[in-house]
């Protein structure tokens, strides 16, 4: 029997078949009821009490109602309609049919609706609040409804699922969905969202790509680009389709620049690159040109040398007497940025370049991977420059160099002699060398800085120090689009190369030793990172070398933030049993089975989207894949214990060495008996 009942005399049954997920959605429920009523009666039986019931059917809309009373959208004293049973046993039947045999709506049929009252006038707003649902939740449906036939009546007969209708959805060209729904449907993988994403974007720019952020959006679309919103991605997650538009745009626009600076500069040249760095090959091409620093003038060093004072004067108050915060120390703070700025600008000015050599060199205008356009600190030349302003050769000398041939250095010496006389100057400045730290450190990076500038060009230097960068194993490797060389290649830009352009390694090392300690450290750092060679957390190729694990361990360094495995560079190139077994790290044996039947091709392309946070996943699965990586490029080994033969520092104490005793050493040490004997020309050289 149906009568109406007031809501506060109702009461949740402890027979109500529904035990778990009895809060879910009550906000949207209450939404519902508030807009279009209680559709469906609530199914009870009474109490003792009389007029009070107990709801055997329908707890989440008496919820619902009960919050919509306490918030103050309904009267306190709300009736609602209600079938009362009196056979407890049917009561229990009751609420299992309601709740058993309800059968959720097809997302075609929603989608049909919502588009219906879209249609009708109503906006998407409107439609959320009145049905309880999200905004959002009501495009993605809008969006669904405007599928291509051949794939909504694919949805609507439970041919496709609900991921894979919105896969085709990413896109609003339905002809494009059309074409690649006939292609996908008579593939074998064809079943898979990934895929199809892949698929309809192909050909597409996401919209914080470096170029699209560099031309910007406004730009893009007057010019007449196209932009298809993803809806069942991250909030605001864009596809920018008309690529070859957006290269147009991005040429112009680097162009533009290149122009503006080079005669802004009076530079003979610069180059646009439209992309997220210059290639190693166009530099290679060029001649790398250095302007050295000038001297200060005695006004500058006086100038310098105040404001030195000045700042340590500052510097010293704020950390003994002033207080932060207070009026004198804000003073302090401002007084310390213009003096900063003031030795900034002092230093600019030594590094200023004569126009006349300006006009013969030039530099390149690339794109930076947060889509601002970037000028290539290092300048180029397309010949060795020549300085106008340079003080006239003096010729006729014997070798050609500057004149040195006209110096006297009187009788001329056997060869023996000259290498006697060599070796023995040689012990002389060692020895000096050796008991002066500081020059020993300055010479250090000083020989190390000067191989990296000068990589291409040899300059004798008379010094076994080399800090030449390490080989790959692989010819001609070169990958400057990744995070780590990008980053690199900042390094080597930010590098102080003022002391480079000089004439000599004299007036080199001394210009070199006139730099801060700051920039003498970068210099060492980036010479020495350089000669680090390839290694693996793997046993195989010869590749294992636990001391550079432990150097990634001591610098925390996170490999997935640096690194992540695609298609071409690890999944492609690895046995399917291999990406299996990542799926399972990444999500367990679910994961791993939902995927061991797709060809090797597809479960590679399958893997990379996943790991490079692509793809449709729980957000837990999502958090472990984006940070997976093969143990191959993990700093997980540990240095094993090794033997190493010792001998001795100096080739004069090898004498007591038996050349034809190896025992456990590495080397035959024969030669060193061999070059004891050489002859009375070679002496014995400290190493």
């Amino acid at each position: 029997m149906i009568q109406s009942v007031k809501v506060k005399n109702l009461s949740l049954s402890k027979d109500n078949v529904r035990k778990s997920s009895r809060e879910a959605s009550i906000d949207a429920l209450a939404a519902s009821i508030a807009t279009q009523g209680l559709l469906q009666n609530l199914i009870v039986t009474p109490l003792k009490k009389a007029g009070h019931f107990t709801v055997k059917a329908g707890g989440r809309r008496l919820r619902a109602l009960q919050s919509l009373i306490e918030q103050g959208t309904l009267p306190a004293d709300h009736v609602v309609p209600v079938l009362v049973l009196t056979d407890d046993d049917n009561s229990v039947e009751a609420s299992l049919t309601e709740n058993f045999q309800r059968v959720p709506m097809n997302p075609a049929d929603e989608s049909t609706a919502f588009n219906f009252l879209i249609q009708k006038g109503m906006t998407a707003e409107d439609v959320a609040k009145r049905q309880g649902v999200t905004t959002r939740f009501v495009e993605q449906r809008v969006r669904l409804a405007e599928l291509a036939p051949s794939v909504f009546q694919a949805l609507a007969a439970g041919e496709i699922t609900l991921g894979v209708a919105q896969a085709y959805a990413v896109t609003s060209d339905i002809d494009r969905q059309a074409r690649v729904f006939a292609q996908m449907s008579t593939s074998y993988y064809g079943d898979q969202p990934d895929n199809i994403r892949r698929a309809i974007l192909n050909g597409t720019i996401k919209a914080n790509d470096a170029k699209a952020r560099f031309i910007g959006r406004d730009a893009y679309v007057a010019a007449g680009g196209r932009i298809e919103g993803d809806l069942f991605a991250a909030e605001g997650d864009e596809n920018w389709i008309d690529v070859d538009l957006l290269e147009d745009l991005a040429g112009k626009k680097l162009e533009a620049a290149a122009a503006a600076l080079a005669q802004a500069e009076g530079l003979a040249f610069v180059t646009p690159i439209a992309a997220t760095h210059v290639p190693y090959d166009l530099e290679r091409q060029l001649h790398e040109f250095h302007a050295p620093a000038r001297p200060l003038s005695e006004e500058e060093s006086a100038r310098v040398e105040a404001l030195s004072a000045e700042n340590d004067q500052l510097v010293e108050r704020l950390e003994c007497e002033l207080t932060d915060g207070t009026p004198e120390a804000e003073a302090a703070n401002d007084r310390l940025e213009e003096i900063e700025r003031e030795l900034e600008d002092i230093e600019e000015s030594r590094r200023e370049i004569d126009p006349a050599v300006r006009a013969q060199i030039g530099t390149f205008v690339y794109i930076g991977g947060d889509g601002e356009a970037r000028v290539h600190t290092r300048m180029f030349s397309e010949k060795p420059v020549v300085d106008p302003n340079a003080a006239p050769k003096v010729t006729g000398g014997a070798n050609g160099d500057d004149g040195a041939g006209d110096i006297d250095h009187g009788p001329k010496l056997s060869a023996t002699l000259i290498d006697e006389l060599a070796t023995q100057r040689r012990q002389i400045l060692v020895a000096h060398i050796a008991s002066d730290p500081a020059m020993a450190l300055d010479l250090t990076i000083f020989l190390m800085a000067q191989n990296v500038v000068f990589e291409q060009n040899y300059v004798r230097n008379h010094s076994t120090l080399k800090s030449s960068g390490a080989q790959f194993p692989i010819f001609g490797f070169r990958d400057e689009g990744s995070m780590a060389s990008q980053t690199i290649e900042d390094q080597r830009q930010r590098l102080d190369t003022s002391w480079a352009g000089h004439k000599t390694m004299t007036e080199r090392f001394d210009a070199f030793r006139a730099l801060d300690d700051e920039a003498r450290g970068s210099w060492v750092a980036f010479s020495i990172a350089r000669t680090l060679e390839p290694s693996l957390n793997i046993a195989e190729g010869g590749r294992s070398n636990g001391f550079h694990d432990h150097l990634g361990r001591a610098l925390d360094i996170q490999v997935e933030h640096w690194w992540r495995p695609t298609a071409e560079n690890f999944f492609g190139r690895v046995k399917k049993e291999v990406m299996l077994a990542a799926l399972e790290d990444i999500g367990g044996p679910i994961l791993r089975g939902r995927y061991k039947d797709a060809k090797k091709s597809d479960l590679a392309a399958t893997c990379a989207a996943l790991c490079n946070g692509q793809g449709i996943v729980e957000a837990e699965i999502r958090e472990k894949a984006t940070a997976w990586l093969p143990d191959a490029m993990r700093f997980d080994a540990i240095e094993q214990p090794e033997t190493i033969a010792l001998r001795s520092t100096f080739i004069d104490e090898a004498d007591d060495v038996d050349p034809g005793d190896d025992g456990d050493d590495v080397d035959d040490e024969s030669d060193l008996e061999d070059a004891s004997h050489d002859g009375q020309d070679d002496l014995s050289e400290a190493a």
